[in-house]
């Protein structure tokens, strides 16, 4: 009867051995860090947000002092466009009615009524449109 030594592994051993060996090679080869695997390189992975919202009321119509800033100096910016326009609308309809009155006070054989029919439809035209600005106010 042969004895073998304890510490050797015979042939037949090692082949049942091998799916056990390949086992512990995955192990540790699944072990070793994502970047030793990738060669260094490292991956990002960007996902959308999953709950999109709406911006929050408070930022959005909150107290903000640079918004208050902004709002009055567009206040002030339109009320000032408002009184230029006015200002012009009324200049516009002097310089209308004082045509107008040349145009009638001139002799009917010399002047064409339609020029002032046009100067008393632009004055009435400027009129409404400063009546309407001047209820905008």
């Amino acid at each position: 009867m042969r004895t073998q030594a304890s510490g050797f592994l015979r042939s037949h051993d090692v082949v049942r051995c091998y799916p056990c060996l390949l086992l512990v090679a995955l192990l540790f080869a699944g072990s070793l860090p994502l970047s030793a695997q990738n060669g260094g390189k490292s991956q990002s992975v960007y996902l959308p947000d999953p709950t999109p919202r709406d911006m929050d009321p408070h930022i959005l119509l909150g107290d903000n002092p640079a918004n208050d800033a902004h709002s009055a100096e567009a206040i002030e910016l339109q009320n000032k466009r408002r009184r230029e326009l006015i200002e012009w609308a009324a200049d516009e309809m002097v310089v209308l009615s004082a045509r107008v009155e040349l145009d009638l006070t001139k002799p009917k054989t010399t002047v064409s009524t339609a020029a002032a029919a046009s100067n008393v439809a632009m004055i009435e035209q400027l009129a409404k449109n400063l009546t309407a600005a001047l209820k905008a106010k």
